[in-house]
């Protein structure tokens, strides 16, 4: 019988739920904490491993996630009332490709992965430790080997607001298809409950859907209907994701009041190489 360990998020004694084989010759006990639902692995030794890439062979859908994320972050920008100057930085940000992708689309965003090599937004890069109107972590939570102490760095800045995209669970199930047991990067996973407690330990409030959760700081300046139209982007991916998806990127970007930095950047870059 495997022992209990403490939950990485809340300390409380979890329970084993299960046992899965991970990169097809580990075979890796996974937990569930009572009190606050996280799922995590046993320590994962085999992170070396699972990273001799940094983005996983599997991961096909890549690209087209940092679109749909773009078009996702913009419409919360303009949900927010986020001012065209206000700055943003992307936690986890790989390769740098979404944050070229929102600097195009005319939002301040700036770089930051203690992991990843940044090749398109490089001479933007970022601190997570400074105060940002907006920090995005997509697929990133899910990677967490030491949660609590994770998050608290993610949290570091106190942004106004916390946008991450990834699956909840309602329970432990062998074989759910996010354990991606291939490639062993995916360590633990959240639910909505999960996500509660992150924002009760932080001091934000949670608007939780099955993919992407936001967390809103309780004493950011951001008015009550605003926060109600968020809840509602979040919640409902069956609606927002689609309407997304189809608007024409001309339209998208009329519809807001931000624009592209692609040669302002490109100028300044140039100015940066001056002797």
């Amino acid at each position: 019988m495997t022992p209990p360990e403490p939950c990485r998020l809340c300390g409380a004694d979890a329970a084993s739920v299960g046992r899965q084989m991970l990169l097809g010759r580990h075979e890796v006990a996974y937990f569930q904490c009572p009190r606050c639902e996280l799922i995590f692995t046993e320590r994962p030794h085999w992170l070396g491993e699972a990273y001799s890439h940094a983005i996983s062979q599997l991961d096909t859908g890549a690209v087209e996630r940092n679109q749909l994320c773009a078009r996702m972050t913009l419409l919360l920008a303009v949900t927010l009332g986020l001012a065209p100057e206000a700055t943003a930085l992307d936690y986890g940000g790989g390769h740098g490709v979404f944050v070229r992708m929102m600097r195009d689309l005319g939002m301040d965003f700036r770089w930051f992965d203690p992991h990843g090599e940044n090749l398109f937004a490089r001479g933007f890069e970022g601190d997570p430790a400074r105060h940002h109107a907006l920090v995005t972590a997509f697929e990133v939570l899910e990677h967490f080997a030491d949660v609590a102490a994770d998050l608290d760095r993610l949290f570091a800045g106190r942004p106004d607001v916390l946008f991450v995209g990834t699956e909840l669970h309602d329970g432990y199930r062998p074989g759910w298809w996010y354990f991606m047991l291939e490639s062993g990067q995916h360590v633990c996973f959240y639910s909505a409950r999960t996500m509660d407690a992150i924002g009760e330990r932080h001091g934000y409030d949670v608007f939780a859907g099955p993919q992407h959760t936001a967390f809103v700081r309780r004493d950011a300046s951001i008015a009550s209907g605003r926060r109600r139209l968020l809840a509602g982007l979040v919640a409902r991916p069956s609606v927002t994701q689609p309407l997304v998806s189809l608007l024409p990127a001309p339209l998208l970007r009329w519809l807001t009041p931000y624009r592209s930095r692609l040669l302002a950047d490109h100028e300044e870059l140039r100015r940066r190489m001056q002797p």
